[in-house]
């Protein structure tokens, strides 16, 4: 090919490429007007709130932590804030002050309350309060729940965190995440937590949750899950369907000895342990009351569980964790019978309204101001004398 017909060839291939680009870019400016049109219009006018995402730092024993001193809002217009140490709440003393009660309570996001309006509307803040009142003397409830965590990451945040706080009392309330694992712990062996990945979202999904299009498409999905899941629910009772067959005992055994350990660390410590059964819907008489199938059938795709077996799992937790309390001088508290099982004490399967906070942290403040262990622990902290767990402080 000669120089001149390379010339012209290669501006017409130029000429070809600025067409193509314009052609482009008209097409993304007639696609960016009327979305950023539309996305003014919900803005202004129907706007909907999401929750804000937290932050997720490495810990080096647990899964993960909150971002210290980070500040979010819900989609109910909480405002959430992080403290120094990683968890929900404000700022603590390592020990504390003269004539104080200190309790510590370990969980997952029912432990955490993300739903609930203010640290104060929390079932650990409203336990707080509750036993102040009664007791007459300044208490502290230090919520060390987070998102997510189950049995074996509270007895981990308790050996490595919990204890340098010297509380005087500890409060588990788990079971819910560790029955994520119960299907996959038949198959092998549990992949502890603390070896995956942090929690934190992809950029895609923080940049469509901070606009309008995408929490309105994020809505219409679930949307859609939930009325594909409802007819699927029946079938999962079905003879023969994977999800109607029950949890082996050797997947409770699991979970039993988390819970045990959990408890024997505190009494080694010289601190009373409280063990709650886990609160939720999954109840037969949800099932007849408006969203109820919906919200179930959405804890039943989860566990991979036919209703049947979900419910004789959660009343199998429940006898666990009130075995492990009684075999290791644990303080028992049945919060699964605390709260009523409907919509107006729970947000979704598992986590309370503010009014189901209440109900829940009278529940076990009546519980505890009953046992002469921890009116004696009370009595002990009112005269100035030490909490539990002598250990050092962790490094970071």
């Amino acid at each position: 090919m000669s120089d001149a017909n390379m010339q012209r060839s290669r501006r017409t291939m130029r000429q070809w490429l600025r067409r193509v680009a314009g052609i482009g870019l008209l097409v993304l400016i007639g696609l960016a007007v009327p979305v950023g049109l539309c996305e003014a219009f919900l803005w202004l006018f129907k706007p909907i709130k999401f929750h804000e995402w937290m932050v997720w730092i490495p810990d080096g024993r647990i899964r993960a932590r909150a971002q210290p001193g980070q500040v979010f809002e819900t989609a109910d217009g909480s405002v959430v804030r992080i403290n120094r140490l990683g968890f929900r709440g404000p700022d603590y003393a390592w020990t504390p002050p003269p004539g104080t009660l200190r309790l510590v309570a370990f969980g997952g996001s029912s432990t955490f309350c993300y739903h609930n309006h203010g640290d104060e509307n929390t079932w650990p803040g409203r336990l707080q309060a509750i036993l102040s009142e009664r007791l007459t003397m300044p208490v502290e409830v230090i919520n060390l729940g987070l998102p997510g965590f189950d049995s074996t990451q509270s007895k981990t945040n308790y050996m490595f965190l919990g204890r340098c706080l010297h509380p005087h009392v500890v409060l588990q309330y788990d079971s819910w995440n560790d029955m994520k694992y119960f299907r996959s712990l038949e198959k092998g062996a549990h992949v502890m937590a603390f070896t995956v990945g942090l929690p934190n979202k992809p950029f895609w999904q923080q940049w469509a949750r901070a606009t309008q299009i995408g929490r309105y498409a994020r809505n219409a999905y679930w949307n859609w899950q939930k009325r594909r899941l409802q007819p699927a629910f029946a079938n999962l009772e079905r003879e023969g369907e994977p999800a109607n067959r029950p949890v082996p005992p050797a997947v409770f055994d699991w979970a039993r000895r988390n819970f045990e350990d959990f408890a024997m660390l505190a009494r080694a410590d010289g601190v009373l342990p409280v063990q709650i059964s886990q609160g939720s819907i999954v109840h037969p008489t949800t099932r007849q009351i408006p969203r109820g199938e919906e919200e179930l059938a959405f804890a039943a795709t989860m566990f991979d569980m036919s209703f049947p077996v979900l419910y004789q799992t959660v009343l199998e937790m429940n006898r666990i964790v009130e075995e492990s309390a009684a075999r290791h001088g644990a303080i028992f508290v049945d919060g699964y019978n605390l709260v009523p099982h409907d919509f107006e004490h729970y947000q979704d399967d598992v986590h309370f309204t503010d009014k189901g906070c209440d109900v829940f942290a009278r529940g076990v403040a009546e519980a505890l101001l009953k046992d002469a262990r921890f009116m004696a622990l009370a009595e002990r902290a009112r005269a100035g004398g030490s909490a539990g767990a002598p250990a050092d402080r962790p490094a970071g």
